[in-house]
């Protein structure tokens, strides 16, 4: 037996991301929602991980550095790229 205790729909906003760096490939999902506190959920095709960030949470790398398989060399591009297209926590909470 499986219990329901919370269920809601919404229409999400979906980009999908192709990012070349000078070392490597990256192709990220980047879901856009209210639902999780005001937090992005980023997903990683090549390491088929995911991680809820936000603007405020890009110099948080050993968070989400490793889940979504970005190498130390590349974390700075990364974090750039996610401050041009990530929310900020505090202009989607409601």
């Amino acid at each position: 037996m499986i219990d329901i205790i919370s269920e809601s729909t919404e229409k999400q906003l979906v980009h999908h991301y192709c990012l070349l760096t000078q070392n490597n490939r990256y192709d990220l999902s980047i879901a856009f929602s209210n639902h999780f506190y005001g937090k992005s959920m980023v997903t990683s095709i090549q390491s088929s991980k995911m991680a809820l960030l936000c603007l405020e949470d890009i110099h948080s790398e050993h968070y989400w550095a490793p889940k979504l398989g970005i190498a130390e060399e590349d974390i700075s591009e990364i974090q750039n790229f996610f401050s041009m297209v990530l929310p900020s926590k505090h202009i989607c909470e409601l």
